[in-house]
């Protein structure tokens, strides 16, 4: 189980430099954050569905 700052500093590294700059855990962690309601999920919506 990942902590909450593992799952923050995956996510704002999406935000900044694009999901292509993550590795694979980074990205499952983003990927399970998209599932999730609140601002994190939404913000993690944003970054994988290009809005």
């Amino acid at each position: 189980m990942a902590t909450k700052e593992q799952y923050e500093a995956a996510l704002s590294k999406a935000e900044r430099a694009g999901l292509g700059s993550l590795d694979k855990q980074q990205l499952e962690l983003v990927q399970k954050l998209y599932r999730e309601a609140g601002s994190r999920g939404n913000r993690a919506r944003k970054v994988i569905d290009g809005k």
